[in-house]
């Protein structure tokens, strides 16, 4: 019985593989001069345009064809962990068999560190980043800065040769090093910068109108409205670095109204040593309260942030957590195809900032001239302009508006802005209204996808079930009940600022994994008991 078993087993796998990982070559001419291979979590519209325009540009840059073969295995998540995999076999495979030495946990822990901790460990480290070896792909594009900024970290990604060859480029003129407080690309070249995207919030009119909203949710705290209990469509934040910078972006945005509210009372510009404590641990409190709430409202959390795209389009949901050029391409798909403008993105204001979309080449890229140059391309005047025009203009998309922010600041022109199918966005001259604070909570992404996590999605059900007893003492007129019930639910003052970087930080980095999975459950278990708790406060039971 278990031989059939294992043999339906293999076969479910063979068949589910295409789905998984999936390659698309979409409009590729048969045959191509050269190849290049792309790894990339972005959809359908971006890859074809992208690949329609480099396929144009290198052409007549090189005289030859070239074909893009692209790997869409799912999430941001999905394509580090394929990487991170490949990389470990690549590695082992020319451990034992070139270098001809023994494998152990030591060597495949310490390769892909900074500073590995013992001998066996540096050892490996240096005969990595001596090396070549590759994982089969050229280019990752796109994803999350912090995603790329690891993988640079580890190894598995190394200057494409464009920085420094570009100087004209990379520049204050052009594309600079920084824009409200964050980082455009990485002086080392090991990622670069594309694009720049923003987050925000998208929703349906319709329902926002069938749920008798008092008014369009356009800030971040109008979605913890108990109308909106199982209306949002959300990403998962394991799976999803945009939904991470969200998160941040809500925690940064509750310490800004604490810095903004003491230096009004006090009169002062800047603030004392006590009073910045007072503003990250208030406001992260404050701003993790938040989140715990629109999570408590979410319908699910999904892997594929096309999904929530969909759904509140459909009006399975009535409002979803996105990046600026979903919520703008699928607004303008709504109303030519079906002319209908039930659609809405807004970004928060106060409370979205700008960050870029990377690319970057790997290390042993089989294609790595063709790599730099698709590189060249995206960065050029051409591809700026592939990424930020209307179709149907010069070097413009062919099917598809990306509704992208281009990186480059020569960009924004005024001859170019009736081709821009963003004409007044331009990141270069507004006044930043959300000026990022990197010292602030930069180094805290792998607390706030964990505590995500722990907090709000393993215990979802009972997180849930308790966010709709308040609710409903509430509509009962049961305030007083709605009101212990909901304290209980949002008492996380255990979980400062100071705890995060002081404890869970140190944790998180530590190669420790039973550390960390046993104060998971720790706090897994010890919320989901509190949920429970003010469920039972607030119907009585």
């Amino acid at each position: 019985m278990k031989r059939y078993i294992y043999i339906l087993g293999a076969i479910a796998i063979v068949i589910a593989l295409p789905l998984v990982f999936k390659r698309t070559n979409l409009a590729l001419p048969t045959q191509a001069d050269d190849t290049l291979v792309i790894i990339t979590p972005h959809n359908e519209s971006i890859r074809l345009e992208m690949d329609l325009g480099f396929r144009e540009w290198y052409l007549k840059k090189t005289g030859r064809t070239v074909a893009i073969d692209w790997r869409v295995p799912g999430s941001t998540g999905d394509i580090v962990r394929y990487i991170n995999s490949m990389f470990v076999n690549a590695f082992r495979v020319y451990w034992e068999n070139t270098l001809q030495r023994k494998w152990s946990s030591k060597i495949q822990e310490g390769f892909t560190q900074l500073h590995p901790g013992d001998p066996e460990g540096q050892e490996a480290r240096n005969a990595f980043l001596h090396s070549d070896i590759g994982c089969g792909i050229d280019l990752f594009f796109g994803g999350g800065v912090v995603e790329h900024k690891r993988e640079s970290d580890m190894g598995h990604v190394v200057s494409s040769g464009v920085v420094e060859s570009h100087p004209e480029i990379f520049c204050d003129y052009c594309i600079p090093l920084h824009l409200s407080g964050d980082i455009l690309w990485d002086p080392k070249g090991t990622w670069i910068g594309t694009s720049l995207s923003s987050f925000g919030i998208m929703y349906n009119t319709d329902r926002i109108s069938d749920l008798k909203f008092e008014k369009d949710p356009t800030q971040w705290v109008d979605l913890i409205s108990h109308k909106l209990y199982r209306q949002i469509a959300m990403v998962d934040p394991m799976q999803s670095s945009v939904v991470i910078k969200c998160l941040e972006m809500i925690l940064q945005q509750q310490m800004k109204f604490v810095r903004s509210d003491i230096l009004s009372r006090t009169g002062r510009n800047e603030l004392t040593e006590d009073e910045l404590h007072e503003v990250l641990n208030k406001g992260w409190l404050n701003g993790l309260k938040i989140i715990q709430k629109i999570m408590a409202n979410a319908r699910y959390f999904t892997d594929n942030s096309v999904t929530t795209v969909w759904d509140v389009c459909m009006g399975n949901c009535s409002v979803g957590i996105v990046v600026d050029f979903y919520g703008r391409h699928q607004r303008e798909l709504t109303r030519s195809r079906g002319g209908s403008d039930r659609l809405r993105f807004v970004l928060p204001k106060g409370g979205s900032c700008i960050s870029p979309d990377p690319i970057a080449m790997f290390r042993g890229a089989p294609h790595r001239s063709v790599a730099q140059a698709f590189i060249e391309y995206v960065v050029s005047a051409e591809g700026q302009e592939r990424i930020g025009f209307k179709t149907g203009t010069p070097h413009g998309p062919q099917y598809y508006a990306l509704h992208r922010t281009p990186m480059r600041k020569d960009f924004y022109k005024e001859e170019k802005q009736k081709y821009m199918s963003t004409p007044d966005m331009n990141p270069f001259s507004e006044e930043d209204e959300f000026p990022y604070q990197p010292q602030w909570t930069g180094t805290a992404f792998g607390a706030i996808r964990m505590l995500s996590k722990v907090l709000f999605m393993d215990p979802f059900t009972e997180l849930s079930k308790a966010w709709k007893a308040i609710i409903d003492a509430e509509k009962e007129g049961r305030l007083e009940q709605s009101q212990r019930a909901e304290a209980v639910l949002s008492d996380l003052d255990e979980l400062s600022y100071d705890w995060v970087f002081k404890t869970l930080n140190p944790i998180l980095k530590a190669k420790n994994p039973l550390l960390k999975i046993r104060l998971e459950t720790e706090l897994t278990q010890k919320y989901r008991d509190k949920y429970l708790a003010a469920y039972k406060i607030a119907t009585g039971k």
